[in-house]
């Protein structure tokens, strides 16, 4: 991506969610869906980038199609090579396209596009794209109620993913069983939809669009024109449940005493509400008839009725927990309008999609400004992601140790972040500055300050709403703030530093294996190997307490291993050891370490203890980031540093000839693991792994700490963050060094999901094309 003179835009009517502006950059877009409804179109495109590519979401009003028509028309013109002589290129355009409008507007768009345009089921789309969201983007689904607003579900296991229903809720509404990935039936629906409420609040309110109703009935009391219980019996109706202030009867006070008022004697905002109730508690009801005839407990709400509207979303939920007694929940969705779009974009089966998508929240976007939702761009990530086939319990498996549920453990880390931001920026410019180039530095002044603009406002947006992106967690937060960087055109400020440090390393490691192997115990190598990891692991630059160390000189090897504790409760060396010697226990055949920092985490902690393992007999698979992450080393770095080191050492030299040494990518770029989604291939690599070793604090405390496997784990690192320690009781400094054995009974649905991962891959939702061709 060309990020050269990058910049935030102060322009447009959401500051909230300004763009950024990229002068230099252009987009080929390759593939376009666009689902027509009775209110709203809704658009997805796929576009190229150096790296793979971008699925981008857009919105138009119906009555206004023709804004939607040329802006197609701009995209399709922005595809062109102004200087190649392939005048038909334009003409390769297929436009996917879906809703009642892919029939009514099929003429306008092949007039005024020149395009071919696919119509595609409107009922197969929405079924498609949700089920591309709620297994492929973390925290796509969620529940909402006013006292505990927006807790997220996990991305369900897909071997129990059906059967559910799918509510869609448009100008109309309709009910769709849905018992596998393609097999679905419309069960009901109701022509009381958002086109109802919509209709109703035209004429009784002087409001001019959907959005405007909506805000107007945030300031309503449904109770000045709404008949209640308590209004008829002047309290409970304790016999058959009904509380008082439960609607006996919607608008029942505007008709009273067979007296017909005039509308100016009620206020729209009142109405609004009411209406909004009547609308959302009808649906709701009908929505659970269904569920319960047909023997459904998952429910989910679509379509752009919702639009991440607080009221709505909570009538939806009331409505489907009263009648079934808390039996059930009503789900949302952050994409909830995009369905159909999403799944007509899907319908492209020119290749096998052989990667997976990650969600980009540099600029996000909301469906109204004031949704308490957003929503970002779909990214496609390197390889294909799929869960790591050791896990214990696929469906219970929960990457983030600490929730950040409560607003101090919120307050605190969002100021942590703030609080560093200056000190990375300044990094930023110091370090991918040229002293002999004094354009490419104000350019870099520049995307620096832009960096810092931006994600301050994202800091800024998350103390307001934590959840509007997802779950609010710690891995959350570096990951935005990853991606705020990668955006700004700083894929990698710590490069220099990670080269510098490698090369330092590399010159003190055959001194460090001298020692290692002078040890004729076990039990004292072994020791010696994990105090090593521990020492290297200090040297972490996403530490704030540990970079001011490193500026101010007073981190040495030596002194890291002083400073690291081990305290009894969090240290089972000894243990490990027991494991390493024991005579009654199998040899342990083959290891995976997912691997931290750069430096001398890697080159004298890590490998040599990988080394030590192929002594064993072991083969070894180091699993590093794809992408840069801070100073995490990443794969083409670790395999560079692996080659430098078998110059050096015999012993490592023989096992990466041989691949008893082996480097393979996670797929992420993340300073944190989650462990759901893991590079195909490394997947397919570990089905015969025993041991399992996290190492680090952003992989083994952070994340997984509490991680459960089938075969046998260690997780070694430092706390360098004082909260963090004293939320698991322990202390700044204190080290990890946990074994456990693992529970060897599997649950065979997460080894069917793992095995059958590839198979399942030409599915429709599997099957779109990267657009790179």
């Amino acid at each position: 991506m060309n990020v050269t003179g990058a910049k935030i835009c102060d322009e447009g009517p959401h500051p909230e969610t300004r763009d950024i502006v990229l002068p230099n950059q252009t987009e080929s877009v390759s593939q376009i869906a666009v689902d027509i409804g009775g209110s709203l179109a809704k658009v997805v495109y796929f576009s190229n980038i150096s790296k793979g590519g971008r699925l981008n979401f857009i919105k138009f009003e119906t009555e206004k199609i023709d804004e939607c028509i040329d802006f197609i028309r701009n995209l399709i013109a922005a595809r062109r090579n102004p200087d190649s002589s392939d005048l038909n290129l334009k003409k390769r355009i297929v436009i996917k396209a879906t809703g009642g409008g892919a029939h009514k507007f099929y003429d306008a768009f092949i007039d005024k596009l020149k395009v071919k345009v696919e119509k595609e089921d409107e009922m197969e789309c929405l079924i498609t794209g949700l089920n591309f969201l709620i297994s492929e983007i973390p925290y796509e689904v969620f529940t909402y109620n006013e006292n505990d607003p927006m807790c997220f579900e996990d991305t369900p296991n897909p071997t129990n993913m059906f059967p559910y229903m799918l509510v869609n809720i448009g100008s109309g509404v309709s009910i769709l069983k849905v018992t596998e990935s393609n097999k679905f039936e419309r069960i009901s629906g109701t022509s009381l939809g958002g086109g109802t409420l919509w209709g109703l609040l035209s004429l009784l309110t002087g409001a001019k669009s959907f959005d405007e109703m909506l805000e107007l009935s945030k300031h309503g009391d449904n109770t000045n024109v709404d008949m209640l219980v308590g209004d008829i019996y002047g309290s409970d109706y304790n016999k058959i449940g009904l509380k008082s202030t439960t609607i006996a009867s919607s608008m029942g006070k505007v008709f009273k005493k067979n007296i017909k008022q005039s509308v100016g004697n009620f206020r729209s905002e009142d109405i609004s509400k009411s209406l909004l109730y009547m609308v959302s508690n009808n649906i709701g009801q009908i929505a659970y008839l269904n569920a319960q005839a047909h023997g459904l407990k998952r429910i989910y709400f679509g379509g752009c009725f919702i639009r991440g509207h607080p009221i709505t979303m909570n009538t939806l939920s009331y409505a489907i927990n009263f009648w079934s007694q808390g039996t059930m929940k009503a789900l949302f969705l952050r994409h909830e309008g995009y369905l159909g779009a999403v799944g007509a974009f899907l319908q492209y089966r020119t290749k096998q999609r052989s990667y997976s998508f990650s969600e980009i929240f540099t600029v996000p976007q909301m469906i109204t400004e004031n949704s308490v939702n957003a929503y970002g761009i779909l990214e496609s990530t390197s390889t294909k992601l799929v869960a790591f086939p050791k896990l214990e319990n696929l469906d219970e498996y929960q990457p983030d140790t600490l929730q950040l549920t409560d607003s101090t453990a919120q307050k605190y880390w969002i100021d942590v972040l703030e609080r560093n931001l200056h000190s990375l920026v300044e990094l930023a410019k110091e370090w991918t500055s040229d002293s002999e180039n004094d354009g490419q530095n104000q350019d870099v002044q520049s995307r620096a300050s832009s960096f810092d603009t931006l994600f301050r406002g994202h800091l800024a947006r998350l103390r307001d709403q934590p959840n509007m992106y997802g779950a609010l967690t710690v891995r959350s937060l570096l990951n935005l703030r990853e991606q705020c960087l990668h955006e700004l055109g700083f894929p990698d400020i710590f490069s220099k530093v990670k080269a510098a440090e490698n090369k330092s390393a590399l010159h003190k490691l055959p001194g460090l294996l001298k020692k290692v192997d002078s040890l004729q115990s076990l039990e004292d190598k072994i020791e010696l190997l994990i105090d090593n990891i521990l020492a290297g692991n200090m040297f972490d630059w996403g530490s704030s307490q540990i970079v001011k160390l490193i500026k101010d000189g007073e981190l040495s090897f030596e002194a890291a291993k002083e400073k690291a504790n081990k305290p009894d409760k969090l240290n089972h060396t000894k243990k490990f050891i027991e494991r390493i010697i024991s005579k009654n226990k199998p040899p342990l055949k083959k290891a995976v370490i997912f691997v931290d920092n750069s430096g001398a985490d890697i080159v004298l902690g890590v490998i040599p203890f990988a080394r030590f393992l192929v002594s064993l007999g072991m083969d070894v698979i180091l699993a590093v980031n794809s992408h840069p992450a801070i100073n995490d080393i990443t794969f083409e770095e670790l395999s560079e540093v692996v080659a430098s080191i078998a110059e050096l050492d015999s012993l490592v030299a023989a096992a990466w000839a041989s691949k008893k040494i082996s480097v393979m990518e996670t797929g992420s770029a993340s300073l944190c693991l989650d462990l759901r989604r893991i590079n195909e291939d490394l997947v397919e690599a570990c089905q015969d792994v025993d041991l399992i070793v996290l190492e680090g604090m952003g992989r083994a405390i952070h994340t997984n700490y509490n991680a459960k496997f089938t075969c046998e784990s260690l997780k070694i690192a430092v706390f360098k963050n004082a909260a963090t320690a004293t939320e698991l009781g322990a202390h700044m400094y204190d080290a990890i060094v946990l074994y456990e054995e693992g529970n060897n009974n599997k649950p065979s649905s997460i080894a069917e999901n793992v095995t059958n991962s590839k198979e399942n891959s030409n599915n429709s939702e599997n099957t779109v094309s990267n657009g790179i061709d």
